[in-house]
């Protein structure tokens, strides 16, 4: 029931179970032949006319590890996947064989979208996630003992719950359990309605369809994703998430053990705050009146919100430059690129209001996804520009 990749580490067999709800039963053959050539089982909700209830088909999920395989992959059955997905997944696992391994991230989490975010950034193939926020489930990976535990661990959590990622972050907290998601994600959210109900648009944070990866992509790049998962820990003083919603860019302080909800919608705008994490705000409005690139649009009926864009790329990327290791490079300048790119744009798509997301053009979006990225390159620069 499951395949060994020569590309990778020998041992390393991934078994493959798919939580399934018969209403998306006409998805099931396209995911399992996207699986291949592992082989995945598919779990059926026990109970699809009772409330609807995520976690209960999860438990049979993680309960469903296939002898003999050294890891245990739980799909939902609301998503795409990237081509080549088994090897890609073979390659990420195989270098982090210890950890619980997220293949996707919801593009505006509070927390988790500007971890992926800044890993994209920084050149990294994984970003250490939150141990608060919910962890992403649409596609999770753990070692097959760890599985079992996670299945124990549920069995003993009424269905009523419902929501499973929020149940996996206390076990994989609890346990010590490493989590990262990979950069760039493996799975994408189908334009489905959710079966709890969940309100809103759901896609990857950072997601390339037909990714182009060199061999080497998912090698350990020690320094940085120390950096990465230091910056995570809920003690570090400098854990803040750059956020764009409702068109303005926002700092969010963690605050984890204060009793916030990670989900709360408080922020601080970046203007009045950015000074708290080493930013200038003049020098970001400077670097704007100068650099930003609005040619072929309306500059008067963008310039508002393309500030906004522009401070979120420059924060997003000063941050990065500061955690990427000093002789560490992302796998190719090009892949890089894409990376950058995608994560400005499902940023700039999750994070305009709805006012302006109806009343912009596709052209005047893309040109806004330009202006975070000419930000990005400008903080990047300023940050690491040696002292004078």
């Amino acid at each position: 029931m499951s395949s060994a990749d020569p590309g990778a580490v020998p041992d390393v067999r991934i078994g493959v179970a798919i939580m399934h709800h018969p209403r998306r039963r006409d998805r099931i053959p396209d995911l399992v032949r996207a699986c291949a050539p592992l082989a995945a089982r598919v779990v059926t909700d026990p109970d699809p006319d009772g409330p609807p209830s995520p976690l209960r088909t999860a438990k049979r999920a993680w309960r469903a590890v296939e002898d003999g395989v050294t890891h245990h992959l739980v799909l939902q059955d609301d998503i795409l996947l990237v081509r080549d997905f088994a090897a890609q997944l073979r390659r990420a696992v195989a270098q982090r064989p210890g950890h619980g391994i997220s293949l996707y991230s919801h593009w505006d989490s509070p927390q988790n979208s500007y971890l992926v975010r800044r890993a994209a950034m920084a050149g990294s193939p994984f970003a250490p996630l939150s141990r608060h926020e919910w962890t992403p489930t649409q596609g999770f990976v753990l070692p097959a003992a760890r599985a079992r535990e996670l299945a124990d661990y549920l069995a003993g959590i009424p269905d009523e719950v419902k929501d499973d990622d929020e149940m996996v972050v206390n076990y994989c907290r609890e346990h010590d359990v490493p989590v990262v998601a990979t950069v760039p994600h493996l799975v994408d959210h189908r334009e489905d309605p959710t079966i709890v109900g969940h309100e809103g648009r759901f896609h990857a944070t950072v997601f390339l369809a037909d990714p182009t990866l060199g061999a080497d992509h998912w090698r350990l790049r020690a320094a940085t994703e120390e950096a990465l998962t230091r910056r995570c820990q809920p003690h570090e003083p400098r854990a803040y998430a750059v956020e764009l919603r409702s068109s303005r860019c926002h700092l969010r302080l963690f605050r984890p053990g204060t009793g916030e909800p990670a989900e709360h919608y408080f922020g601080w705008y970046w203007a009045d705050w950015c000074t708290l994490i080493g930013a200038d705000p003049d020098a970001i409005i400077e670097g704007f009146d100068a650099r930003a690139d609005l040619r072929g649009v309306r500059v008067r009926r963008l310039r508002a919100v393309a500030t906004e864009v522009w401070a979120a790329g420059y924060l997003l990327a000063a941050d990065a430059a500061g955690v990427r290791g000093a002789r560490e490079e992302a796998s190719t300048a090009v892949t890089s690129a894409q990376l950058s790119r995608s994560a400005m744009a499902t940023w700039v798509e999750s994070g305009l209001s709805d006012r302006d997301h109806h009343r912009l053009s596709t052209e005047e979006r893309r040109a806004l996804v330009g202006v975070g990225l000419d930000g990005a390159a400008c903080g990047w620069v300023n940050a690491t520009r040696p002292p004078r």
